[in-house]
C-alpha cells in the first residue's frame, strides 16, 4: 500500500473513531457552572484536532488543494448539529438552512447531469475509446478544479458506454489486460449478491425508521448493480490501450490514468526489483512492466476525488511484449 493510500486510510479510520467518542461523551444538557471544560473539549476536538489531522494527513502528505480542508470543519459543524445539547445545537442551525440551496444546486446538477449523459451517448455512437478519456485529454491544459468537474461528469455516460456493448462496439483494440480480480465472472457475481444483500438490509432497517428514506436509499445502492457490471466489462476486456497517442490505463471503474505516450521515456520488461510500497503499481501480482514517465503524469482515483502525481508506473499485464513494443520511435526500450 502507497504511502499516500495509507495516510489517507489514517485519517479516515482517525476521523470516525473521534467523532464516535465525541458523540459518546456529549452530554445530554449544558450546564455552564459544571460542564463546561467538556464542551470546550469537544469543540477543541472537532474544530481544531480533527481538522489538524486532516490538514497533515491528507493536504499537505498528499499534495491536495487546500480548500478541502473545509471537509472537516463543514462535517464536524454537521456533527454537532445533531449530538449537542438545544442550546450549542442552535449555533450550528445553518447546516440545516444549507439545505435549501443545496437542493436547488443538486437539482440544477442533476439536470445539467441528465443533458450532459444524453448528449454524450449519442456521441458514444461513434467513440473510439472511454469518455473519461476523452475528458482528460480535453482538459489537459486546465487547472485542477475544472479538470476534475470534467472527470466527474464523464462518469455517468462512460458507465453506460461500458455496460451496452452496442455503444463500445467501435472501442479501439486492447493492447494488454491487467491482471484485476474484478475480470472475473466469479467475483462479479459475489460482488452482485452481496450488492443485493446489502441493499436489502438497509431497505429492511430503514422501513422501520421511513419507509420513503428507506425506499430512496435502497434505489441508489441497487443502482451501483450497473457500476458493477460497467467495471466487469472494463476490467476484462480495455484495461489497457491507446487511444490518439495516449495510453489509457483503467484500474477498475474507479481508477484511471491517461498517459501521452510521447511522455513516456523509458519501457522495462521483466529487468527491474521488486517496487517499493511507495510505487504506484496497478494489477495483482508482480509487476513486469515499468513505465518511466519524462515528467509526472496524473493518477486519478476514486472518481477523480483524489489524484498522485507519479513519475513511475508498475503493471502487471498478461500480455507485456504488446506494451514494450509500443511506438517504437518514441520510446527507449530497455527487455
Amino acid at each position: 500500500m502507497r504511502k499516500v493510500t495509507r495516510y489517507r486510510l489514517v485519517f479516515v479510520v482517525l476521523a470516525i473513531c473521534l467523532y464516535t467518542i465525541g458523540v459518546k461523551l456529549t452530554p445530554a444538557q449544558f450546564l455552564p457552572e459544571h460542564n463546561w471544560p467538556v464542551f470546550a473539549g469537544l469543540f477543541a476536538l472537532y474544530f481544531a484536532v480533527i481538522p489538524a489531522l486532516h490538514l497533515l494527513l491528507v493536504i499537505l502528505a498528499t499534495q491536495q488543494k487546500w480548500w478541502k480542508l473545509l471537509i472537516p470543519f463543514s462535517t464536524s459543524s454537521l456533527v454537532c448539529r445533531y449530538s449537542m445539547p438545544t442550546e450549542l445545537a442552535g449555533y450550528f442551525e445553518f447546516i440545516s438552512y444549507l439545505r435549501y440551496p443545496l437542493v436547488a444546486i443538486l437539482l440544477v446538477i442533476e439536470l445539467a447531469i441528465v443533458y450532459h449523459v444524453v448528449r454524450m451517448l449519442w456521441k458514444c455512437r461513434t467513440m473510439q475509446g472511454d469518455p473519461r478519456a476523452s475528458a482528460i485529454r480535453a482538459m489537459n491544459n486546465e487547472d485542477e478544479k475544472k479538470r476534475t468537474t470534467a472527470i466527474l461528469f464523464a462518469y455517468e455516460p462512460a458507465t453506460w458506454y461500458y455496460l451496452l456493448p452496442f455503444l463500445s462496439r467501435n472501442h479501439v483494440p486492447t493492447l494488454a489486460h491487467l491482471r484485476l480480480s474484478s475480470s472475473s465472472l466469479l467475483m462479479l457475481f459475489v460482488l452482485i449478491v452481496g450488492l443485493i444483500l446489502m441493499t436489502s438490509g438497509l431497505y429492511y432497517f430503514l422501513a422501520m425508521w421511513s419507509e420513503l428514506v428507506a425506499i430512496i436509499v435502497s434505489s441508489l445502492v441497487g443502482y451501483s448493480l450497473i457500476y458493477l457490471i460497467a467495471n466487469y466489462r472494463i476490467s476484462k476486456h480495455h484495461s489497457v490501450y491507446v487511444l490518439d497517442g495516449h495510453l489509457v490505463i483503467n484500474n477498475n471503474f474507479l481508477n484511471l490514468m491517461v498517459i501521452p505516450i510521447k511522455q513516456i521515456s523509458h519501457v522495462e520488461v521483466n529487468t527491474f526489483e521488486q517496487p517499493s510500497s511507495e510505487a504506484l503499481c496497478l494489477g495483482k501480482g508482480t509487476p513486469n512492466i515499468k513505465l518511466i514517465l519524462s515528467s509526472p503524469s496524473c493518477y486519478y482515483g476514486m472518481m477523480a476525488t483524489l489524484t498522485d502525481s507519479v513519475s513511475e508506473v508498475y503493471l502487471s499485464v498478461d500480455n507485456p511484449e504488446s506494451i514494450s513494443a509500443l511506438n517504437k520511435n518514441q520510446i527507449d526500450h530497455s527487455v
